[in-house]
């Protein structure tokens, strides 16, 4: 029987959170079990599969780890470190989405490197102790992004930073059309040769949704009343016109 857990301080309890449900689906597909207790202010979740399983299991946990850093933590460091008082919630909030999406390719071999799996994986020891290497590079696009601040206020030139950001971004979605219908944007795509299709309500979630899967592809079709999101939308994705 191989076993593992994860441990995180009860003030981190988001941390577990955003990993726990992905771990009890994957864990099913090799017949293991994943349970949650929580002793002295400490959560642990505990892991165990048949011993023939452990390379699978080593391989879920170091994936799913990953995206819990790049993406969950990740943008609680960042939020608590930009100081931007110029920008527009909108404006701000974008930037954000955009620095915790640039360059997690090259972070996420960072993170695979310092794992070492033991008998239990302390979450925030294993990032204060071992992601230095992180936490400065996060340090520094922080203090790149506040001290350059003021002149962000410019929507030209804040979608021109946007635009270099997800440049470095390995794109989720290969191709994908946006249709403004009414009050509602739909989305269709193809990912992994499966067609899909819904709906946004809004600018801003449509917006954080496109930096997230950085589409490779990107059509607009139908009238975007929205000027100001039109012209974001082509200048950072290359948006076309369908």
């Amino acid at each position: 029987m191989y076993q593992c857990s994860l441990s995180v301080d009860s003030k981190k309890r988001n941390w577990i959170t955003a990993v726990e449900k992905v771990l009890v689906l994957q864990f099913k597909g090799i017949d293991g079990v994943v349970a949650t207790s929580e002793n002295i202010g400490r959560i642990v979740l505990s892991i165990a599969c048949e011993r023939d399983k452990k390379p699978e299991a080593k391989k879920i946990i170091s994936s799913v780890l990953k995206e819990m850093y790049l993406t969950r933590v990740k943008y609680e460091y960042l939020k608590y470190r930009l100081k931007i008082t110029q920008l527009s919630e909108m404006s701000s909030n974008l930037l954000l989405h955009s620095l915790v999406a640039f360059d997690r390719e090259s972070e996420g071999e960072i993170i695979e490197r310092e794992l070492k799996f033991g008998d239990c994986i302390s979450l925030e020891g294993f990032f204060n102790f071992r992601l230095g290497e992180l936490k400065e590079r996060w340090n520094e696009i922080a203090s790149l992004a506040t001290n350059n601040a003021i002149h962000l206020h410019q929507d030209e030139t804040l979608n021109e930073l946007l635009k270099f950001l997800m440049s470095a971004v390995t794109p989720k979605i290969q191709k994908l059309s946006i249709e403004a219908v009414d009050n509602r944007f739909s989305v269709k795509g193809l990912y992994k040769k499966n067609h899909f299709e819904f709906s946004f309500f809004s600018s801003d979630q449509l917006m954080i949704y496109l930096i997230n899967v950085a589409p490779l592809e990107l059509t607009l079709e139908g009238e975007f009343s929205d000027k100001k999101l039109y012209n974001r939308i082509v200048s950072i994705f290359d948006g076309k016109s369908g």
